[in-house]
């Protein structure tokens, strides 16, 4: 999605009965689904259903089906538990009468209690970075298949600046940092900035992931596909300003990889954690 105010435009779904909603999709050049965008759309499916003083803490989410990106998906929602804090849903995503994506929330009332976080691991400032897309331009060790691969599972509502280049060696049990926020400033609320989030970070995690453990295999690419989703909101945040999304991936094996990432906001607070296991396996780009 091309801009803030498209991507609030692709979020905001059409309401076929109390719970039942229907969506459009972003038109991407590798013609599915972005995963973002239907775990967007299903957390905003499953908002509609959840009263004001409640805000979704975590997520679960399993994609089942490539989405076809010519075909608007309906969002079903089942109320799973309304108690005096928690608030659970289910949203099952659908196209042509078959499920697609499968999506568990939890929604929860504000209260404070304990309150700590593990440090950033922020090593520049993203002022002084170039973005995805120059710095791309720049690499030399990457090929032209590759950067067009990259590029184009970039959700360009927002900029993404790295700390390092894609070509930088970078080890398994070492974080590859990305700094973004939305390219325009646009008002949102707490809910759309939540939705906001789950529709960035699906940017590139397991691509990063496959990249820490093979660095230097840019010319075989592997396919690399979103298999399940999990996401917890720690602290509110502002997509406005600048995140850091610090990745890590502890496992590849079994033609899947695991992504692990913490999300912070420039004052160091730890304010999401996201979790994504998908398909590797090798793949040649024609």
């Amino acid at each position: 999605m091309q801009t803030p105010e498209g991507l609030t435009s692709l979020l905001r779904l059409k309401q076929l009965d109390p719970h039942r909603f229907e969506g459009e999709n972003y038109q991407t050049v590798w013609q599915r689904v972005y995963g973002g965008q239907v775990l967007a759309q299903a957390l905003h499916a499953a908002h509609q259903t959840v009263p004001a003083d409640r805000f979704v803490h975590s997520l679960h989410g399993y994609f089942i089906l490539p989405g076809d990106i010519k075909t608007t998906i309906e969002y079903k929602v089942e109320a799973l538990r309304d108690g005096g804090s928690f608030t659970t849903r289910r949203v099952t995503a659908l196209q042509k009468g078959k499920a697609i994506f499968v999506l568990a929330a939890s929604f929860q009332i504000q209260q404070e209690a304990l309150d700590r976080h593990t440090a950033s691991p922020a090593a520049k400032d993203p002022e002084g970075l170039l973005s995805d897309v120059d710095l791309l331009k720049t690499e030399e060790g990457i090929s032209d298949k590759m950067k067009l691969h990259l590029l184009a599972r970039n959700p360009f509502a927002f900029e993404f600046r790295p700390e390092k280049k894609y070509s930088q060696k970078v080890m398994p049990n070492e974080n590859r940092n990305i700094w973004f926020k939305l390219k325009k400033e646009i008002s949102l609320d707490q809910r759309q900035q939540q939705e906001f989030l789950a529709y960035a970070v699906d940017y590139d995690l397991l691509v990063m992931s496959v990249i820490s453990h093979y660095q230097n295999e840019y010319d075989q690419p592997l396919q690399v596909a979103s298999l399940d989703h999990a996401m917890w909101f720690h602290r509110p945040f502002d997509v406005n300003e600048w995140l850091l999304f610090s990745m890590d991936s502890p496992n590849v094996s079994g033609a899947r990889c695991l992504g692990k990432g913490s999300i912070f906001d420039r004052k160091g607070n730890l304010v999401a954690t996201v979790i994504q296991e998908g398909l590797a396996r090798p793949f040649k780009l024609d």
